[in-house]
């Protein structure tokens, strides 16, 4: 998360350098606030789960001690939002050891949050389905140093609904996990073709895509920029950060049923039509005969580029891959290592919850990466072929 926001600060049109941050925990990273940072990680960051401004914090862990300390504190704080009326909502976080029901929790938050905007002269109103602002209650800290925060999600909630996937495999990777694998796997867009040979329906295409170019997820006029004093002033379009560039993906998949929902989900993103054809291909392909010479005839120029990268989500044997037996799926996984073998001097950078995987795919792994897509425990792995 942190080497994506550095590359898109240093390519925003803010004169700004990204400070220190501390991590937190396995999967939380803290910014000291500065408007023109959290402009552009709501706008074009992608492998965050949401991205939050931190308003209070204390470690109370009981509804009572929470709200009289909250509701004080937020009828003083000026980055409230500003406006006559506002639609809002209160989502949680991980609250599993705050001493209350997630419901209790998130009704006290609410409590609070309606006095404090009423003192403010803002007449406030709950709207779950269409809020303007969105404000996030969370237990966050270290096990020894645990505390209960709300602020405010900048991000639009859950980062991984991009609006884009119009039809989904029975077994997709999220959004963010497919951005963070492309990120592992050091793919570089400008020098080095990356290929998808289990595609599904184009998740990781789509993001390549977006990553090589900069391209936001977010544009301004749909986060809650105009209700926030802090953000005014700031840019309301969103440009590519890496105009010029043109990726080189080929994105395969074994079934004509998953081409065309690959389609779908590419024209959805807007990644289809001529502005688009010399970038991403698509095919039906196995992946146990997939070679270089087939490559070369799907991206003519991938012989002027350097080897290229291999990103891909195989099956894990829970969702699908199962139906026939652990052995088959075992299998596969030799095959596919017997497969990208061919492909001497590439990479290949995978996310995968089946614990076998590693062995049967005949490769050593350069890094192994726990993670957890869809509650499913497992890896992401890279590897030198």
């Amino acid at each position: 998360m942190e080497a994506e926001l550095k590359r898109l600060v240093m390519r925003s049109p803010f004169d700004v350098r990204l400070p220190k941050l501390k991590r937190e925990g396995e999967s939380t990273l803290l910014c000291p606030f500065d408007a023109r940072i959290s402009w552009v990680a709501a706008c074009h960051h992608r492998t965050s789960s949401r991205i939050s401004w931190d308003l209070f914090s204390t470690t109370a862990v009981r509804l009572e001690p929470l709200f009289e300390e909250l509701l004080p504190a937020l009828q003083s704080d000026d980055r409230l939002p500003k406006a006559k009326t506002l639609r809002f909502s209160v989502d949680l976080g991980a609250a599993h050891d705050f001493e209350a029901s997630p419901l209790q929790l998130r009704g006290v938050v609410k409590n609070a949050l309606v006095e404090a905007l009423q003192t403010r002269g803002v007449t406030a109103e709950i709207d779950v389905d269409t809020p303007e602002v969105v404000f996030v209650a969370r237990r966050a800290g270290t096990p020894e140093n645990r505390r209960t925060v709300v602020g405010i999600d900048i991000g639009l909630g859950a980062r991984h609904r991009r609006g884009a996937r119009v039809a989904a495999g029975p077994a997709p990777l999220r959004e963010t996990m497919a951005a963070q694998l492309i990120i592992l796997s050091r793919w570089d867009a400008r020098s080095e073709p990356l290929v998808d040979p289990m595609a599904g329906s184009g998740t990781i295409a789509i993001e390549a895509a977006g990553l090589a170019v900069g391209a936001a997820i977010r544009r301004p006029a749909q986060l809650p920029f105009r209700h926030l004093a802090a953000f005014d002033g700031l840019p309301t379009e969103t440009p590519d950060l890496f105009p010029g560039t043109v990726p080189r993906i080929v994105s395969l998949d074994i079934e004509q049923e998953r081409i065309l929902a690959m389609v779908g989900n590419l024209r959805a993103a807007g990644l289809t039509g001529r502005s688009h054809e010399d970038s991403i291909v698509i095919g039906q392909m196995d992946i146990r005969d997939l070679t270089p010479e087939y490559i070369a005839e799907l991206l003519p120029r991938v012989a002027e580029m350097k080897p290229g990268v291999f990103c891909f989500n195989p099956p894990y044997g829970v969702r699908i891959g199962g139906e026939e037996g652990p052995e088959q799926l075992f299998d596969l996984y030799a095959d596919m290592g017997r497969a990208l073998a061919r492909f001497r001097g590439w990479r290949a950078a995978c996310f995968v919850a089946n614990p076998y995987f590693v062995e049967a795919f005949g490769h050593f792994p350069t890094m192994t990466k726990p993670a957890t897509n869809a509650e499913l425990p497992g890896a992401f792995l890279t590897y030198d072929l």
